[in-house]
């Protein structure tokens, strides 16, 4: 079945828009705007009694060093590079000691802001009492803390030195006397530090001075003890012979080891003649000289004589002698360098024991020197430091009489013209601001615990259940808000039944005899008159309708009808009366048939096939047959008679029932088998939620709907009467 109630395309269901939220706000508005109001009210109230209060500040220069006027560092002198020394300096000018200077200086005991004026006996008392121990002067430092504002810029060495009051010449007179005394203070602890540093070097500088002259007068008398007399000379010498013999011995132990070598070769040659040590010899060189001569004329001779002559045997006597002389000669130099190498190697030996004889020297040395050495080193150490001691207490006795400081006021704390606060303007808007936030904040509270169903929209998200028309709410009597044919002051409040039967008539196809089920949750949301007034817009164009009120219980339709109540339904049921003696007919096509005598047990009469005899034999005389029945979280009755008829109406009461009641309801319908048309949103607040309608249904709902709500309102009668006036109040 179509449902003429569906969103625009452009704005799915569900979507959240900024819309949504405004109508969140709209809806409580009332609530809202008081709170709103409350909030600006407060603000401005408190803006007005507020006292005014100046505030004056000093700017300071903090530097990270002190002018260089001394070559040498000060003993006060701190790593001004860490992050922390600019955080120390935040928290000195707001030491409690130097606020109790403030306090003294300008006399705030007798100020009225702080307190004053007082007797001079309590002055006098404060003045003089320990830190922490006067109630009176621990308050005025209190006061002074708490108004006293240090704004520290980042990338900048100023410092802002702020001070709050309600007169602005104390505001001044304070910020400038607490930055003043600060850098008095700062000279002050230099000062101190530098006396007391000054007093514990000269102590130091006699402790060392006494332990310089008993290590001396120790030394003297170890010199005289052992006997020794220029002992770091006759030490320095020993160092060089022993470098000069170790130098000689290595270049002699090469030397022998060179010789050694020569001469082992030369010793196993087979031809010492052929050896390159021998043929350098002069004489070896002239006898293989003359060696050669006489081997050339050998060889003449023998070319002119036989072997055997005497010439050639004189010339091989000749060469064999001077073979043997070439022999002797290579003998010699080997034994010459065998010479040389016993030579070389005595030479090393003689160096050798002299090296170890200057190490046993200079061994024999150091062990009678030692305690010597321990006693002189100590002696060096304390002169040392006695000349540290003595250097740095001049320096400080310097400084201390240098009155430089790293810190100076750039600009004094001057008069000012104007409070810092209240800012009257500033301070009604923050409470503007913080009340429209509060006002937003308790509306979306309330629409959140509002769990009823209010627009279309709220029926199609949290029910999923077809939408058949939207009755608005016009607050007459149920009585003047029955349709009557003609009835032009009707025409508005009849479009929306119209839209109702419209959307019944897209539910079949064809056009049958149909039996529908009026329904609800709870009382009191309008079933019984969306029933009567369904019934007679039906009647206007769809032929005989019969409206059956089924409500054993509490029947309402005959009153609205103006008709009688017995015979009706029960009387029907139980053979009492005929249904022609017991159905009612009105003009234009419109009957009804009342509850009826009541009956003890409702449930049980519409349970039997007698019931579903007599609206089977009814289908063929009527077009549309309606039944008002009680609501389902009461009774049974709309369950039984479900099933039994072609589909089931559910009106539902805007703003009335929580939504999971009314989802339970159609759960229940469905579980029994009945088949459920759609929703019918009774009593809706068009003009309340006018920007709704006018958002979804254009200048129909919103205007349309709105104007005729605007109507002179009827006394309320009746249950629904009752309902309304409930509504009212809340």
């Amino acid at each position: 079945m179509a449902s003429p109630s569906q969103p625009p395309p452009s704005e799915p269901a569900g979507e959240d828009h900024l819309w949504d939220y405004l109508a969140v706000v709209l809806r409580h508005r009332k609530f809202a705007l008081a709170i709103f109001l409350t909030a600006t009210a407060v603000a401005t109230i408190r803006t007005l009694l507020t006292r005014p209060v100046y505030m004056a500040t000093a700017q300071i220069l903090i530097e990270r060093e002190k002018s260089n006027v001394l070559s040498f560092k000060d003993v006060t002198e701190v790593d001004a590079a860490k992050d922390d020394y600019y955080q120390t300096q935040y928290r000195l000018l707001q030491s409690r000691s130097l606020a109790r200077r403030v306090v003294e200086s300008l006399n705030l005991l007798q100020d009225p802001e702080f307190g004053g004026p007082r007797s001079p006996e309590e002055v006098k008392g404060a003045l003089a009492a320990p830190p922490g121990s006067s109630p009176v002067m621990e308050g005025a430092i209190d006061g002074v803390l708490g108004r006293l504002r240090i704004n520290a810029g980042k990338g900048t060495r100023l410092v802002g030195v702020g001070s709050e009051a309600f007169r602005p010449d104390l505001a001044m007179n304070v910020a400038n006397k607490l930055s003043q005394l600060y850098i008095e203070q700062t000279l002050e602890y230099r000062y101190q530090t530098s006396s007391e540093a000054g007093v514990w070097l000269g102590g130091q500088i006699d402790q060392q001075r006494q332990k310089v002259e008993q290590a001396t007068q120790e030394l003297q008398k170890l010199k005289e003890r052992e006997g020794i007399v220029n002992i770091e000379e006759r030490r320095t010498l020993l160092a060089q012979k022993l470098q000069q013999l170790g130098t000689a011995l290595t270049e002699t132990r090469t030397v022998r080891l060179e010789k050694e070598a020569l001469y082992r070769q030369m010793r196993g040659a087979d031809v010492p003649e052929d050896l390159p040590e021998v043929r350098k010899d002069s004489v070896v060189q002239q006898l293989r000289m003359d060696l050669s001569t006489l081997e050339q004329k050998q060889t003449q001779l023998l070319e002119q004589y036989l072997d055997q002559h005497p010439e050639v045997i004189k010339v091989r006597r000749q060469i064999e002698d001077t073979r043997k002389r070439l022999s002797a000669e290579g003998q010699r130099v080997i034994r010459s360098a065998e010479n040389d190498y016993k030579a070389a190697a005595a030479q090393e030996a003689s160096l050798a024991a002299a090296l170890e004889s200057t190490k046993e020297e200079i061994q024999e040395l150091g062990a009678r020197s030692g305690h010597y050495d321990s006693v002189k080193r100590e002696v060096e150490a304390s002169r040392a430091v006695l000349n540290s001691l003595t250097e740095r207490h001049k320096e400080t006795d310097v400084a201390q009489e240098l009155k430089a400081s790293n810190i100076r006021i750039v600009d004094p704390a001057v008069m000012p013209n104007g409070p810092v606060r209240p800012n009257r303007q500033r301070d009604i808007l923050t409470g503007a601001l913080l009340g429209l936030v509060l006002a937003f904040g308790a509306a979306f509270f309330l629409e959140y615990l509002d769990n009823t169903l209010k627009t279309p929209d709220d029926v199609r998200n949290h029910l999923g259940a077809p939408l058949l028309g939207v009755v608005p709410e016009t607050g007459q009597s149920p009585a003047d808000l029955l349709i009557q044919k003609g009835g032009s002051t009707q025409s508005t409040f009849a479009e929306a039944y119209r839209v109702i039967r419209t959307s019944l008539n897209y539910s079949w196809p064809n056009t049958v005899p149909r039996i529908i089920v009026v329904t609800s949750t709870a009382p009191g949301e309008g079933k019984t008159l969306t029933s009567v007034n369904l019934s007679l817009t039906l009647a206007s164009s769809e032929g005989k309708v019969l409206l059956i009120d089924a409500d054993l219980r509490r029947p309402q339709a005959h009153t609205l009808l103006r008709g009688r109540r017995t015979p009706g339904l029960s009387d029907v049921l139980v053979g009492k009366a005929k249904p022609s003696e017991a159905i009612q007919v009105f003009a234009g096509g419109h009957s009804l048939l009342p509850a009826g005598t009541t009956v003890p047990s409702p449930a049980d009469l519409v349970t039997g096939q007698a019931m579903r005899g007599f609206l089977e034999g009814l289908r063929g005389v009527y077009n549309w047959i309606v039944i008002d029945t009680p609501p389902v979280g009461a009774v049974s009755e709309p369950l039984i008679l479900g099933p039994l008829a072609d589909g089931v109406i559910v009106v539902v009461g805007a703003e009335m029932v929580p939504r999971k009641a009314v989802a339970t309801t159609i759960e229940r319908i469905k579980e029994s088998g009945a088949r459920l048309l759609g929703v019918v949103l009774n009593r809706a607040r068009v003009q309340q939620h006018g920007y709704y309608y006018g958002r979804y249904y254009g200048h129909y709902y919103g205007h349309y709907y709105g104007h005729y709500g605007q109507q002179t309102e009827a006394p309320n009668r009746g249950k629904v009467a009752s309902i309304a006036a409930k509504r009212g109040r809340r």
